[in-house]
């Protein structure tokens, strides 16, 4: 397996960036004052589409970028829960 693999879907895409938005949502990512600024903005500028699915265009390559690392760190990053070090 590569180190990073791309999203071969849609489904695939959308799954990471539901993934980013939980953990926004859930308070287990957060922005350091003076660097997030951008990516703050860049999150909330996508959008839902009517059927609920995320719009694709509304995506910029700062978001993408986000939401593909929050992806990648979950799955070579030790869990919290597992009390690895």
């Amino acid at each position: 397996m590569a180190f990073f693999e791309a999203p071969a879907t849609r489904a695939a895409f959308e799954e990471r960036m539901g993934f980013l938005f939980d953990l926004c949502n859930t308070d287990r990512m957060r922005f350091g004052s003076g660097v997030g600024g951008g990516a703050i903005e860049s999150l909330r500028r996508v959008r839902k589409l009517p059927n609920g699915r995320i719009d694709l265009l509304s995506i910029d390559e700062l978001a993408r970028v986000q939401a593909n690392t929050a992806h990648q760190m979950q799955n070579f990053a030790p869990s919290l829960d597992s009390g690895e070090d």
